[in-house]
C-alpha cells in the first residue's frame, strides 16, 4: 500500500516542476533584436515606396503592430515581440509591393494616355509633310 500512495502523490510535484521550468524558459527568452530591426526597416521601406498613399490599410496594420510591439518590448514579452516583428515585416512588405504595383500601374496608364495623344496628333497632322530626300 505504501507504493500506491507514493504514485498518487508523485504526479503533482512533477507537474509543478514541469510548469515552473516551462514558465522559466518563456520568461528568459532573449530579445529578438534582429527581427525588430528587420521589421522597422521593412516599415521604413514601405513608407519610402509610398505605401501610406497607395496601400493605407496594409500600412496602418503594420504601424499599429509596431505600436503593440514597442509596448511588449517595454513589458519584456519577447516571445510576443518576435511574433509581432514577423507579422510587421510581412504587412510592411505587402504594403511596399502594393504601393510599387499601384505606382507602376499609374505610370503605365499615363504612358498609354500619352501614346493616345500622339496618335491623335499624328492623325490630325496636315498631309503636307515634307517628302523624304532620295
Amino acid at each position: 500500500m505504501k507504493y500506491r500512495h507514493l504514485y498518487t502523490r508523485a504526479p503533482a510535484p512533477l507537474l509543478l516542476m514541469i510548469t515552473a521550468a516551462t514558465l522559466a524558459a518563456c520568461a528568459s527568452a532573449p530579445m529578438p533584436t534582429e527581427q525588430i530591426s528587420l521589421a522597422k526597416d521593412a516599415v521604413d521601406r514601405a513608407v519610402s515606396a509610398g505605401a501610406t498613399e497607395y496601400a493605407p490599410l496594409q500600412m496602418k496594420a503594420a504601424q499599429d503592430k509596431v505600436f503593440v510591439m514597442e509596448r511588449d518590448i517595454g513589458e519584456k514579452n519577447y516571445v510576443k515581440v518576435k511574433a509581432l516583428a514577423e507579422q510587421i515585416q510581412a504587412d510592411a512588405n505587402l504594403a511596399e509591393r502594393t504601393a510599387i504595383t499601384a505606382k507602376t500601374q499609374k505610370a503605365l496608364k499615363d504612358a498609354q494616355g500619352g501614346i493616345q495623344v500622339l496618335k491623335q496628333e499624328m492623325l490630325q497632322a496636315p498631309a503636307s509633310a515634307p517628302t523624304p530626300i532620295r
